[in-house]
């Protein structure tokens, strides 16, 4: 830390009448921040799947529980021509995305969104059961614009990735990015606001639509 910093910190430390931290404190919040509790959750006894996507739906979420690599890709084009969208999108760069049979009449585009495109497909970290939400990172192959850009998100996830709470979303992000990500996005829904006269209205400042394709054990 340069010592301009150590002045600025410590300044603000007086203004809330909060001194220095000493070296056992510092220690023992280290500690108790990489060291996440595992008492306090919520439990309960649901088919992990059932509950997962019903929490997805109950946001406005669309969901498709799939036994095949096939069927993700049917998934997709169904889902592409109910709401009428071009059969073009973005595909995060990401290796997990290459083993599906995507149709030769769907054109793809491997790059990070721009604001022409209307969808965009990402893979996840992980998808929390508690909530409903999908545990998205921050990388090289899966910019954070493609979360937030296109009025349409497909996400592809797979059973294996469902987790029980939030906390142990946080783990499977951490874990994946060795480190700590620049960026980490749950995101439970599409994006919606009731803040005018309290209408729901979807895609205010994100995607539309999102579309969740769970990918069972095979």
């Amino acid at each position: 830390m340069t010592l301009a910093r150590e002045k600025i910190l410590d300044r603000v430390a007086l203004a809330v009448g909060r001194d220095r931290i000493d070296p056992k404190t510092e220690a023992a919040l280290t500690k108790r921040l990489n060291r996440i509790p595992t008492i306090l959750r919520p439990q309960w006894d649901d088919n992990p799947v059932r509950r997962f996507a019903s929490k997805l739906r109950d946001v406005a979420a669309s969901v498709d529980v799939v036994d095949s690599p096939a069927d993700v890709a049917k998934s997709v084009s169904s889902f592409l021509l109910e709401n009428d969208v071009p059969l073009a999108v973005a595909m995060a760069p990401d290796d997990r995305l290459n083993d599906y049979p995507w149709p030769e009449y769907l054109k793809i585009s491997r790059r990070n969104v721009n604001p022409k495109d209307v969808t965009a497909i990402t893979a996840a970290e992980a998808g929390v059961i508690e909530t409903g939400s999908l545990v998205l990172r921050s990388k090289p192959q899966s910019p954070t614009s493609m979360n937030f850009l296109p009025e349409n998100h497909i996400v592809i996830l797979l059973q294996e990735q469902l987790v029980k709470n939030l906390e142990d979303g946080w783990r499977c992000a951490l874990d994946s990015s060795n480190g700590v990500p620049r960026t980490v996005n749950f995101i439970t829904g599409p994006s919606k606001t009731a803040d005018i006269e309290q209408t729901m209205e979807y895609g205010a400042h994100g995607p539309r639509r999102l579309h969740v394709i769970l990918l069972l054990a095979t």
